[in-house]
């Protein structure tokens, strides 16, 4: 039983019971059960109100359904790119929906932002292309520009309030990280004869190409911050790398510290054995193709992306502490027929945002090794 109809039920009780005091000349009583009948009746008021908007939001969800099963969220996304027009039914989904999250609104630029669920199979794809994004400690934003508050050189340990009357300010020193997110994209030729099917994967076509290439300009990013690092530590052998651990970084970023190098750097630390004969590098339980060196992750990126000299160089630390990754979380797409009309393509524009910051320098050091003949 609904609320309002037990209320409307009590109402009705009370007004026969009034009546029947007023009846029998009780006109005290009756008057004293007046003010029980204006607060059934203010309840009785706002329940309604309740409910009616109750039954408004489940029809709204039932037509919203309905909707639905008429309609294909890609078809929708990829008629919104191309410039085709909308059924009706794929017209009243948008507008149900309210675009963000769904089928996606058009860009400040005028692209088209990509549906949540096919952005992430850009990101899946992406995360298995060597991503190092995945070490970062990135940071969700929503504006292109802003700035992160962070403590430097600040207390290690919690501070005992009852001991102290007043916090010494010199303890703290705050430094501001500013962002501002960039727009990095690409172009990808489409045949117009694969577009003439509306049901075409659009975002599995380009996921490809574009993937390829923001992983390699992200890393390029983050390589650059990794390579400017203050502190190096020179040394003949391997153990340079131990110094490196033990003595250069804080006990606590020593532990979840990673190794990073090259193909060349990796190659020469692989073919290292000790006087047993063994290798000084462990394999990687979780990962038989990746090694360790004292229980630390060994990241390797291509010899083109990480030049070297003639030393053997390592990044020793952790680079979610030494870099903030300031992530858009949009990835945007608009086309352009013009540009490739005498080809029979249409050229798709396809555009990401992030932003990559130095935070903690301390947080990794160089290790080079100059290896004795």
């Amino acid at each position: 039983m609904k609320r309002s109809v037990a209320l409307r039920k009590k109402l009705e009780n009370l007004k026969n019971q009034i009546k029947t005091l007023q009846d029998e000349n009780k006109i005290t009583e009756a008057h004293n059960m007046l003010n029980e009948l204006n607060e059934v009746k203010k309840e009785l008021e706002v329940t309604e109100m309740l409910e009616e908007e109750e039954n408004k939001s489940i029809q709204d969800n039932q037509g919203l359904k309905a909707v639905n099963q008429k309609v294909d969220k890609r078809i929708i996304f990829n008629k919104l790119v191309l410039g085709k027009e909308l059924t009706q039914a794929e017209l009243d989904f948008q507008n149900q929906v309210g675009a963000t999250g769904q089928v996606e609104s058009v860009d400040a630029r005028g692209g088209y932002l990509v549906p949540v669920e096919q952005a992430e199979e850009i990101k899946i794809y992406m995360r298995g292309l060597g991503q190092l994004k995945d070490y970062c400690n990135v940071v969700k934003v929503t504006s292109k520009t802003g700035t992160m508050p962070i403590e430097v050189e600040g207390a290690e340990e919690l501070i005992n309030f009852d001991e102290i009357s007043e916090i010494n300010q010199s303890d703290f020193k705050f430094a501001q990280v500013k962002w501002n997110v960039g727009d990095y994209g690409d172009i990808v030729p489409i045949s117009n004869t694969l577009l003439d099917d509306i049901n075409v994967d659009l975002v599995g076509y380009v996921k490809h190409k574009f993937g390829r290439k923001a992983t390699k300009t992200e890393n390029k990013k983050i390589l650059e911050i990794i390579k400017g690092v203050s502190t190096t530590v020179t040394g003949k052998d391997h153990k340079a790398i131990t110094t490196a651990l033990n003595t250069k970084l804080n006990s606590a970023i020593s532990e979840q510290a990673v190794i990073l190098c090259n193909q060349t750097s990796f190659d020469f630390l692989d073919n290292l054995e000790d006087k047993n004969g063994r290798p000084i590098l462990s394999v990687d339980i979780q990962d038989e193709t990746k090694r360790k060196y004292k229980g630390r992750k060994i990241i390797v990126v291509d010899d083109a992306d990480l030049t070297g000299g003639a030393t053997k160089d390592f990044y020793v630390g952790s680079i979610e502490e030494l870099i903030s990754f300031f992530d858009r979380e949009q990835i945007t797409m608009a086309i352009s027929k013009e540009a490739g009309f005498t080809k029979n393509v249409t050229y798709i524009k396809v555009i990401e945002r992030f932003d990559v910051k130095k935070v903690d320098d301390k947080a990794m050091v160089k290790v080079a090794i100059t290896p004795t003949a």
